[in-house]
Protein backbone atom coordinates (compact mmCIF):
# COMPACT_ATOMS: atom_id res chain seq x y z
CA UNK A 1 0.00 0.00 0.00
CA UNK A 2 2.84 2.39 0.86
CA UNK A 3 4.60 1.52 -2.41
CA UNK A 4 1.44 2.37 -4.35
CA UNK A 5 1.19 5.71 -2.54
CA UNK A 6 4.87 6.45 -3.30
CA UNK A 7 4.37 5.64 -7.00
CA UNK A 8 1.25 7.81 -7.14
CA UNK A 9 3.17 10.67 -5.50
CA UNK A 10 5.99 10.38 -8.03
CA UNK A 11 3.54 10.37 -10.95
CA UNK A 12 1.77 13.44 -9.51
CA UNK A 13 5.10 15.26 -9.04
CA UNK A 14 6.20 14.44 -12.62
CA UNK A 15 2.87 15.66 -14.04
CA UNK A 16 3.17 18.86 -11.99
CA UNK A 17 6.65 19.50 -13.42
CA UNK A 18 5.39 18.98 -16.98
CA UNK A 19 2.38 21.23 -16.40
CA UNK A 20 4.55 24.02 -14.93
CA UNK A 21 6.84 23.79 -17.98
CA UNK A 22 3.87 24.13 -20.32
CA UNK A 23 2.72 27.21 -18.38
CA UNK A 24 6.25 28.64 -18.63
CA UNK A 25 6.30 28.13 -22.41
CA UNK A 26 2.88 29.76 -22.77
CA UNK A 27 3.91 32.73 -20.61
CA UNK A 28 7.18 33.04 -22.53
CA UNK A 29 5.34 33.15 -25.86
CA UNK A 30 2.90 35.76 -24.57
CA UNK A 31 5.57 37.98 -23.01
CA UNK A 32 7.73 37.86 -26.15
CA UNK A 33 4.79 38.64 -28.41
CA UNK A 34 3.80 41.64 -26.27
CA UNK A 35 7.39 42.93 -26.22
CA UNK A 36 7.91 42.43 -29.96
CA UNK A 37 10.53 39.69 -29.48
CA UNK A 38 10.92 36.18 -30.87
CA UNK A 39 11.10 33.25 -28.47
CA UNK A 40 13.92 31.13 -29.89
CA UNK A 41 13.84 27.33 -29.95
CA UNK A 42 10.22 27.46 -28.69
CA UNK A 43 11.45 26.13 -25.37
CA UNK A 44 12.36 27.02 -21.80
CA UNK A 45 14.80 25.35 -19.39
CA UNK A 46 14.46 25.21 -15.62
CA UNK A 47 17.40 26.97 -13.93
CA UNK A 48 16.39 27.15 -10.28
CA UNK A 49 13.79 25.57 -8.01
CA UNK A 50 13.42 26.74 -4.46
CA UNK A 51 10.87 26.75 -1.68
CA UNK A 52 9.22 30.09 -0.87
CA UNK A 53 6.46 31.06 1.51
CA UNK A 54 3.43 32.77 -0.06
CA UNK A 55 0.37 33.63 2.02
CA UNK A 56 1.71 31.52 4.85
CA UNK A 57 2.01 28.39 2.71
CA UNK A 58 5.08 26.80 1.14
CA UNK A 59 5.23 26.99 -2.66
CA UNK A 60 7.80 26.14 -5.29
CA UNK A 61 9.39 29.02 -7.14
CA UNK A 62 10.72 27.86 -10.49
CA UNK A 63 12.96 30.02 -12.67
CA UNK A 64 12.95 29.19 -16.37
CA UNK A 65 15.57 30.55 -18.75
CA UNK A 66 15.11 31.02 -22.48
CA UNK A 67 16.60 32.93 -25.37
CA UNK A 68 14.92 35.64 -27.42
CA UNK A 69 15.79 37.56 -30.54
CA UNK A 70 15.13 41.21 -31.20
CA UNK A 71 15.69 41.19 -34.96
CA UNK A 72 16.12 37.51 -35.84
CA UNK A 73 19.92 37.58 -35.99
CA UNK A 74 20.82 37.77 -32.30
CA UNK A 75 20.30 35.67 -29.18
CA UNK A 76 19.66 37.32 -25.84
CA UNK A 77 18.84 35.71 -22.51
CA UNK A 78 15.56 36.11 -20.71
CA UNK A 79 13.92 34.41 -17.77
CA UNK A 80 10.60 34.08 -16.00
CA UNK A 81 9.60 32.86 -12.58
CA UNK A 82 6.56 30.83 -11.65
CA UNK A 83 5.21 30.38 -8.15
CA UNK A 84 3.07 27.31 -8.45
CA UNK A 85 1.64 27.90 -11.91
CA UNK A 86 1.36 31.68 -11.63
CA UNK A 87 3.75 34.14 -13.26
CA UNK A 88 5.67 35.91 -10.49
CA UNK A 89 8.34 37.81 -12.44
CA UNK A 90 10.28 38.03 -15.65
CA UNK A 91 13.17 39.75 -17.35
CA UNK A 92 13.37 40.44 -21.08
CA UNK A 93 15.87 42.45 -23.10
CA UNK A 94 14.39 45.64 -24.44
CA UNK A 95 14.73 46.20 -28.17
CA UNK A 96 17.00 49.11 -29.08
CA UNK A 97 14.99 52.01 -30.43
CA UNK A 98 16.24 54.51 -32.94
CA UNK A 99 15.46 58.20 -32.93
CA UNK A 100 12.98 57.71 -35.79
CA UNK A 101 11.10 54.80 -34.23
CA UNK A 102 8.70 55.57 -31.44
CA UNK A 103 8.98 53.07 -28.59
CA UNK A 104 5.89 50.98 -27.95
CA UNK A 105 4.41 51.48 -24.48
CA UNK A 106 4.69 48.40 -22.30
CA UNK A 107 2.94 49.42 -19.08
CA UNK A 108 2.82 45.93 -17.58
CA UNK A 109 6.45 44.97 -18.34
CA UNK A 110 9.32 45.92 -16.10
CA UNK A 111 13.08 45.55 -16.33
CA UNK A 112 14.93 43.53 -13.71
CA UNK A 113 18.64 44.30 -13.36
Amino acid sequence: MIALLAIASLVWAWMDVLRAREFAIAHGHRLCAEAGLQLLDQSVAVRRVRLVWRDGLPSLLRRYAFEVSVDGSDRRPGHLELVGHHLAGWSLPLPATTAEAAPRPLPHLYVVK
